[in-house]
């Protein structure tokens, strides 16, 4: 019984674990991105350096699982689940969320598609039925109280193009919600590494598809060697290694619990920019993250209130 108790713990505590490293490495991704925009390319160039450094990585990962004797075969249904998936959860997610960081500052951007974990409530009321309690939109009211705070400095600073920056990385995180519901109900048929590996892939070629068939493949060759460091960064550290650490979280701990987790995400990013960016912090940026931060700790909360 003991041994149980501490073997959940350990489990849950893990999972915290990776959700959180994950999120660190994620929360990176946006102050790169605008590292990378210095050089004067677009998004979707950008994002088509991010997956051809991903890809290969998550090639190999499902060449191992696929040879495990236990390994079982995808059906139909659940292999398109994954490419719908892929479609909306990553492509579309990273499309609007880079875009967006041509209008928006990197730590903004961060505390917009942090409504993800709202969203997730939103869409599981909506679409699977599930009551909303009072505590939860209580929740949901700060949160999103404390984005409007943070944002108004921008807003009036940039005009227009903060609020379409906004708009843009607020679509990304409803994909982004979307994909976190949908690998809820997946990663347990599959496997973390599995359904990972599969759904990058994916995500990718959407990708290049968009790339190749829009820009001249030629804009991949002759960049500073400064823009593929980064591009590597962006494949390697802030999509293959935090996609995996995010799925094995899920796996143990579930994704409202992982969508928590990931609360150090914007306070990482307004910090990281401030270095790295030269972004400054102003205090409706604190106060406004620490309302964000709140509403989120709240649903958190919610269910042991509830109980």
């Amino acid at each position: 019984m003991q041994s149980t108790l501490v073997s959940r713990f350990s489990e849950e505590t893990l999972g915290y674990l990776y959700a959180l490293a994950g999120t660190v490495l994620f929360s990176s991704k946006g102050v790169i991105v605008k590292l990378v925009y210095k050089f004067g390319i677009d998004s979707v160039t950008v994002l088509a350096l991010r997956m051809i450094f991903a890809i290969p990585f998550f090639a190999f990962v499902l060449y191992q699982e696929s040879t495990k004797n236990s390994d079982k075969p995808i059906t139909r249904k659940d292999y398109g689940i994954v490419v719908s998936l892929a479609f909306i959860g990553y492509y579309m997610a990273s499309f609007f969320d880079f875009w967006g960081l041509e209008y928006l500052s990197a730590s903004m951007e961060r505390l917009v598609l942090f409504t993800f974990p709202a969203l997730v409530l939103l869409l599981g009321s909506v679409f699977l039925k599930k009551k909303v309690h009072k505590i939860e939109i209580y929740s949901v009211a700060l949160t999103y109280s404390g984005i409007l705070l943070a944002f108004l400095p921008d807003a009036e600073a940039q005009g227009r193009s903060a609020w379409i920056g906004a708009v843009l990385v607020f679509l990304s995180a409803l994909a982004y919600a979307v994909y976190l519901i949908g690998s809820g109900q997946m990663i347990p048929k599959l496997g973390s590494r599995k359904f990972t590996a599969l759904l990058m892939i994916w995500s990718g070629i959407f990708v290049l598809i968009h790339f190749f068939s829009t820009k001249n493949y030629k804009i991949l060759i002759h960049q500073p060697w400064q823009v593929y460091g980064y591009g590597f960064a962006l494949g390697f550290l802030t999509t293959v290694v935090p996609a995996f650490l995010t799925t094995a979280g899920i796996q143990r701990i579930g994704s409202n619990k992982a969508s928590i987790a990931g609360s150090v995400g914007p306070v990482f990013t307004l910090f990281l920019a401030a270095i790295l960016l030269g972004e400054i912090i102003t205090w409706e940026n604190i106060i406004g993250t620490v309302v964000v931060l709140s509403g989120v700790f709240l649903l958190g909360r919610k269910k042991k209130v509830l109980e």
